[in-house]
């Protein structure tokens, strides 16, 4: 027997053992490929997320880790942190303390404190506001919210928080706030001048109505020196209206509320109404008005009530502040595409302080011991007035020599037009029998009524004291007509229009309103619920009459 050593494995079998453990490896590297282009795939997917967020966001993300002991550290913060901050990025790099120097000092100790507390209440969403100055956009207001929580092993603490410029946001709260103050403020105003106007018109409506119906008593009762006395009554009566208006006029205006009705105007015309309305003032003062400079048919845009009121103030100064036996001199003439209205006088004048000072509310120019009456809110109330017909106003004066005013206003190219208004019959109107229903709990203004009532014989007066009252004569009377005033003790006059209208029978009774409430407001109120007209107290005699018979041949 051949003696032959023991043969060894096949080579083949360790070879394919070792490529099968190579290849195993190599999916697993593969694998571990894929995984990683996976997880980088991720991660450059949350970096743009992260970039686009810091970018893209309006405010400032941020995370700083405060370890035991130790100071703030900057770990993360988005890249508007610089833009907000007015910072160069790469000087400050990760500094947290670098925005201090932005925090204005007056909030700095404030800001510090927060970023201690912070770290101190983990867990609690903590809300903050400061002040920055910038050196491009000056003053700032930021505004933002952090949160705290434990992270790491060292027993540091993270918060995590985001910042933004509210500044808009500060600036437009505080314009609300200002907004409803000034409403609030102007509310309260149209209140106080409401109760003045209703209680100060009250009383003057009995004085000023029954000295007008003494004086057109023509009976042998009264003798010269009474009706001289009555009319000193009425005429005193009538500056304390003329004040109380032109306070109210303001009021108006100022708020906005001054309905103004824009037309083609012949200046002559109202330049007349305001000369008669004048007249009596400059007889009694001796004063000449010259109207030698009107005439020729100037026509202007212009509201006619208010132009009148505008040229009666100016006329009016001219004749107060003149000398006796002085001259008004009125004037009217078309320049271009204006028209010039100048109203000059030969009175005291003015120095240029109190020239300065001419448009002052309440300001009398250093005239208020001279005796002359005034309020010093006419001249306000006429450089108003002018404005709001695209006018221009200026007055040069001289001391001791007069005064000139100049109005300039836009010139109209047509004839205004013709009047609507019919004159009323003074036969067949005034015969025809009418019953009026008058809604009054003041007895004295009853009183009033009734006396001017009397002068229509054929007209008979219906009183109801209170709003229920006036109601229930409504229903089983039907007036032609009711007067009502606003204020009934136990209703408005708004609240009785609104039940007249509820019922068939009662909603068709014209309704004219008579009160001492002459906010605008309420008138608009009135016309709203169907009034055909808004009288305001104290009444004028002749114009209740003209509005009744108005609306009662109508009815």
């Amino acid at each position: 027997m051949d003696d032959h050593p023991a043969e060894s494995p096949a080579p083949c079998a360790a070879e394919a053992h070792l490529h099968s453990e190579l290849a195993r490896v190599q999916a697993e590297l593969d694998a571990l490929k894929v995984r990683h282009a996976q997880l980088e795939k991720r991660l450059r997917a949350r970096e743009g997320l992260l970039k686009g967020l810091s970018q893209h966001i309006p405010g400032v993300l941020f995370k700083v880790v405060v370890p035991p002991g130790g100071e703030a550290q900057l770990h993360y913060i988005s890249e508007r942190a610089a833009e907000l901050y007015e910072l160069d990025a790469e000087a400050t790099g990760l500094n947290w303390s670098a925005h201090y120097e932005r925090v204005h000092p007056d909030d700095l100790p404030l800001v510090m404190k927060l970023s201690r507390e912070v770290a101190d209440e983990e867990g609690q969403l903590q809300h903050f506001e400061y002040r920055t100055i910038l050196p491009k956009k000056g003053l700032r207001w930021m505004a933002g919210q952090a949160i705290a929580a434990k992270e790491g092993p060292d027993g540091s603490t993270a918060w995590y928080g985001y910042t933004q410029d509210v500044t808009e946001q500060k600036l437009y709260d505080e314009a609300v706030i200002t907004a409803q103050t000034a409403e609030r403020a102007n509310h309260a105003k149209s209140e106080f001048l409401s109760r003045m106007s209703h209680e100060l018109r009250t009383p003057l409506n009995a004085i000023i109505g029954f000295a007008q119906l003494l004086q057109m008593d023509r009976s042998s009762v009264f003798g010269d020196e009474h009706r001289r006395r009555v009319n000193l009554i009425e005429k005193a009566g009538q500056h304390l209206l003329s004040m109380l208006g032109d306070v109210l006029d303001l009021s108006r205006i100022e708020a906005g509320d001054l309905p103004l009705s824009i037309a083609a105007q012949d200046i002559d015309l109202i330049a007349d109404d305001a000369i008669n309305m004048v007249a009596a003032q400059a007889r009694h003062s001796q004063i000449r008005i010259d109207t030698q400079g009107v005439g020729c048919h100037v026509y202007a845009m212009a509201d006619r009530v208010r132009l009148r009121q505008v040229l009666v103030n100016l006329l009016s100064n001219a004749i107060k502040y003149n000398r006796a036996h002085g001259l008004v001199q009125l004037s009217a003439r078309r320049m271009g595409s204006e028209v010039l209205i100048e109203v000059q006088d030969t009175g005291i004048g003015m120095n240029p302080d109190q020239c300065a000072q001419l448009f002052q509310p309440f300001n009398r120019l250093g005239v208020e011991q001279s005796g002359i009456e005034g309020t010093g809110i006419g001249l306000v109330i006429v450089h108003k007035l002018v404005s709001l017909m695209a006018g221009r106003i200026e007055i040069h004066s001289r001391e001791g020599e007069g005064t000139c005013v100049r109005i300039q206003l836009p010139a109209a190219d047509h004839e205004p037009e013709p009047t609507d208004q019919i004159p009323l019959s003074d036969g067949d109107l005034f015969a025809r029998p009418a019953t009026i229903l008058y809604a009054e709990d003041n007895e004295v203004n009853v009183a009033l009524v009734h006396q001017v009532i009397k002068l229509r014989p054929h007209w008979r007066l219906l009183v109801a004291m209170n709003g229920t009252r006036a109601l229930d004569v409504a229903r089983r009377s039907h007036p032609d007509l009711m007067l009502i005033d606003m204020h009934l003790g136990d209703m408005t006059g708004l609240d009785l229009a609104q039940a007249l209208d509820a019922e068939e029978r009662t909603r068709e009774i014209p309704r004219v309103a008579l009160s001492a409430d002459a906010m605008p407001d309420r008138i608009h109120a009135a016309r709203a619920h169907g009034f055909k007209a808004y009288l305001t107290k104290p009444l004028d005699v002749m114009a209740l009459l003209r509005c009744l018979e108005e609306h009662l041949s109508g009815s």
